[in-house]
């Protein structure tokens, strides 16, 4: 006789496969943490130390270095500090849109699909600003 309770039979996750969704649910918490440091240190760089209205390609030089020429260690310790933030944001990005898509698409060849032109897209944006962080900014006419 039907009760008018709906019971759900849950049927618990192994827990062998259940180490990558644990490990992924803790890097995204502390990667979300140090992105939320590295974007107010940013932030307070940019807009209080150097100013507003102060911001300008010249600043970026000094701190990045300009192409062709020898670099000092504050400007290696500016390129590791955007290197941690860009690789950090990827793989908080990443694994976001795979918790994501993992909840909504169902069919796992659409989803295998879908994660691999992701992963290409932020690897190649990872690349290029990688690519940017080594070279340095290009010496602009008029500009030192």
């Amino acid at each position: 006789m039907p009760t008018g309770r709906t019971v759900r039979h849950v049927k618990p996750i192994s827990r062998g496969s259940n180490k990558f969704e644990r490990a992924a649910w803790v890097f995204m918490r502390f990667s979300g943490l140090v992105l939320l440091f590295l974007a107010l240190f940013h932030f307070v760089m940019q807009h209080v130390f150097i100013g507003t209205h102060n911001i300008a390609v010249s600043e970026t030089m000094k701190r990045w270095g300009v192409q062709g020429q020898h670099i000092n260690i504050d400007q290696i310790a500016w390129r590791l500090y955007y290197g941690v933030t860009l690789l950090l944001a990827m793989l908080h990005g990443l694994n976001g849109v795979r918790q994501v898509a993992y909840d909504y698409i169902h069919a796992r060849p659409v989803f295998n699909i879908l994660m691999t032109v992701v992963a290409i897209v932020i690897g190649v944006i990872t690349a290029i600003g990688a690519l940017a962080l080594i070279l340095g900014t290009a010496a602009a006419p008029g500009i030192a």
